[in-house]
């Protein structure tokens, strides 16, 4: 058995990408425990795995009191989450640390860890590097102005990991665009949120209604009531049933019209095997998911409409989702009556939809997890600094 540590951002994506990856871990015998912020905790302890919270999450969170989304870029960045999670793996003593590719603080010290280290990337690298770095190198200029030291280069900061693990198909994120010579490619990681259950829809199963699923990011700095609305109002007068996951969003802030039903959160696979149309944010787990089911979709992309946030990820995604052919994409700033009619030509789309249909068979027989598990596992050889002190 060895023992993983996890260092979690709990993104939109990346807390089912991290369960999914690590379930399989301990099905083929190893340990893993996640570290990170509280809301991190809040999400993966109900799950059984052990949670390992950082005291130093937002102790520099006024430092960055100035930045629309402080809290979240002082978890991410401040070099007093990097020293705790040294110190936190110090006293764990992990075979190897996980880190997500996203967190900065956690890659700046990733050389110092004294075991194997891997960046999770739960999307397309080639597709959304220009993001990547963009994301990157705000996070570098957000430390500098609170009187820290800039970040390294993304390059540098992946590239001095022992792996970094694409959980992508590499056949569909184009030409390569790094130098990294770390890569690895698997499948995507096809893991429902951990909030997710079954839903029982309030319609006669028998009836012929077409299904449109609406479901956008859970993200805190990607939820977008104005978004969601504009969507939804879309889909009201059109003759369609409308299933609506709101993830971050009470749906008691929104109109929801009489050919719809809101939820939270919902199991996707079972609503996808239902559906006609997706309309989505176009993150990279549930396009994906949506394309394993053969189902095409709209996606409304990019920028939340009332957030400071931009996805790094989405408008790529977008992009190859109209490449592919297996559906549309428009900006965020979408009006009702844009969205309306690009859900309307979609719906009836049977080229798009035997697109999808022919892209389903190579994400269905993809294995994400066993993938990462299998390249995770691979680094163990040699064992660990700490499998031979207690060797010794």
């Amino acid at each position: 058995m060895a023992r993983f540590l996890w260092a979690s951002f709990d993104g939109g994506g990346n807390v089912p990408c991290g369960l999914g990856v690590s379930r399989d871990l301990v099905a083929n015998g190893h340990e893993v425990s996640f570290v990170g912020r509280p809301e991190m905790v809040d999400r993966v302890a109900p799950t059984g795995f052990r949670t390992i919270e950082l005291s130093t999450s937002y102790v520099h969170a006024d430092r960055y009191s100035w930045h629309p989304r402080g809290r979240i870029f002082s978890y991410l960045t401040s070099p007093a989450v990097g020293d705790e999670l040294l110190a936190v793996a110090a006293r764990e003593r992990p075979d190897v640390v996980v880190i997500d590719a996203m967190f900065g603080a956690a890659l700046a010290v990733a050389p110092r860890f004294a075991v194997p280290t891997v960046g999770i990337l739960q999307s397309f690298l080639n597709r959304t590097i220009d993001g990547w770095n963009d994301m990157m190198g705000a996070q570098s200029e957000a430390r500098q102005r609170c009187g820290f030291d800039p970040l390294p280069p993304l390059e540098q900061l992946w590239g001095d990991l022992d792996l970094v693990q694409v959980n992508a198909l590499e056949q569909f994120d184009g030409p390569p665009r790094t130098g990294l010579k770390n890569l690895r490619y698997g499948g995507p990681i096809f893991e429902d949120d951990d909030r997710a259950a079954p839903i029982r829809l309030p319609w006669d199963p028998a009836d012929p209604t077409p299904l449109v699923l609406v479901s956008f990011s859970t993200a805190d700095v990607q939820v977008s009531v104005s978004k969601l609305q504009r969507s939804l109002d879309a889909l009201a007068e059109l003759p369609v049933h409308v299933v609506v996951t709101t993830g971050g969003i009470d749906p008691a802030r929104l109109s929801i019209a009489e050919n719809a039903y809101a939820v939270q959160f919902a199991s996707h696979g079972p609503l996808m095997r239902l559906a006609s149309l997706l309309v989505t944010h176009c993150g990279h787990g549930t396009a994906m998911r949506a394309l394993s089911h053969g189902l095409n979709m709209v996606c409304v992309t990019g920028k939340a409409a009332d957030q400071e946030a931009a996805s790094f990820d989405q408008e790529p995604i977008g992009e190859f989702v109209e490449e592919y052919g297996v559906g549309r994409s428009v900006p965020a700033e979408a009006s009702v009556a844009r969205i309306r009619a690009v859900v309307e030509s979609a719906i009836t789309d049977h080229e798009a939809r035997r697109n999808a249909r022919a892209l389903a068979g190579r994400l269905r027989a993809s294995q994400g997890a066993a993938d990462a598990t299998r390249e995770l596992v691979a680094l163990l050889d040699p064992p660990s600094p700490w499998a031979r002190e207690v060797s010794a």
